[in-house]
């Protein structure tokens, strides 16, 4: 298969999905992601995605435009020839499990390529019933009289953990608020603390938008809302709950790990460094850890 497939063209869309997607649902909690955006790809709901064929099924990478670049099963040689083929497109950063993205990320930095500083995380799994942390208060799921909170939090929340990322449409925030995937957690008859189902695969959903306002915090509601939104997620029959943690931030890994998320594997984002940074990572910068 040739290094590259735009989508725009439709042109192998079905044999990319049917080479790469059984080999990714091997291990649905590494490859959540990517998964998620290639179950999107084949109902016809991604249209402005590119997508990558480097070796063996797995082996692939995609692109969503306006985003990052998200990495599949890809060895080192793999990566660098991928981050070749890349070098003159326009995308976000990249993310990976293990050390690809940063395979990646050092081949394009090479090449001249400007990151900012890489994000070092972990994805966690939780197969059974959480621990929940022993706060006072109850789940109760985001409605449409909830919207505007739900808008401000989430908003809060991605300037905070990930502020690389483009910020969401409010409205489109809002829309998402009524979709059912997003609890909060209420003490007194009040917001507390909120946590989204950000994508579900075959057998796993993924959390994310874990906030609870600076003021709050501290008080185990984070917890409690992720520890409701595992036993929602497995109540549906699905066989596990995954999230990302930052490593540099101990006290959200320590909340996780306290609920029952076991880590699987680490995972990197390295985002792209905007035109005016002062200061950005060199190709040295990108070892392992």
């Amino acid at each position: 298969m040739p290094p590259q497939q735009d989508v725009t063209c439709q042109t192998g869309r079905d044999d990319f999905i049917a080479y790469h997607l059984p080999a990714l649902k091997q291990d649905e909690v590494r490859h959540n992601l990517i998964l998620a955006i290639l179950e999107q790809f084949a109902r016809g709901s991604a249209p402005n995605l590119r997508y990558w064929t480097l070796g063996a099924a797995g082996a692939c990478a995609v692109q969503t435009k306006g985003w990052s670049i998200v990495l599949g099963e890809l060895d080192h040689d793999q990566c660098h020839e991928l981050a070749e083929a890349t070098v003159a497109l326009d995308y976000l950063g990249v993310v990976g499990p293990d050390q690809t993205a940063q395979w990646f990320a050092r081949h394009a930095a090479a090449r001249g390529l400007r990151f900012a500083e890489p994000i070092p995380q972990r994805i966690h799994a939780l197969h059974e019933r959480p621990v929940y942390p022993g706060t006072s208060g109850h789940a109760r799921i985001a409605d449409a009289a909830s919207t505007d909170l739900y808008a401000d939090w989430t908003i809060a929340f991605l300037r905070e953990a990930v502020p690389h990322d483009p910020v969401p449409s409010r409205e489109w925030i809002k829309q998402a608020a009524t979709e059912g995937n997003a609890l909060f957690w209420i003490v007194d008859g009040e917001p507390v603390a909120t946590a989204t189902i950000a994508r579900r695969t075959s057998h796993t959903a993924t959390i994310s938008r874990v906030y609870t306002p600076p003021r709050l915090r501290g008080r185990g509601y984070a917890g409690s809302v992720t520890a409701a939104l595992v036993d929602r997620i497995l109540a549906e029959g699905r066989t596990a709950a995954c999230l990302y943690t930052d490593l540099r931030n101990p006290i959200s890994n320590r909340c996780y790990a306290n609920i029952g998320f076991k880590p699987v594997c680490a995972s990197w984002h390295v985002p792209r460094a905007s035109p005016d940074a002062p200061d950005t990572v060199h190709a040295t910068t990108f070892r392992p850890r």
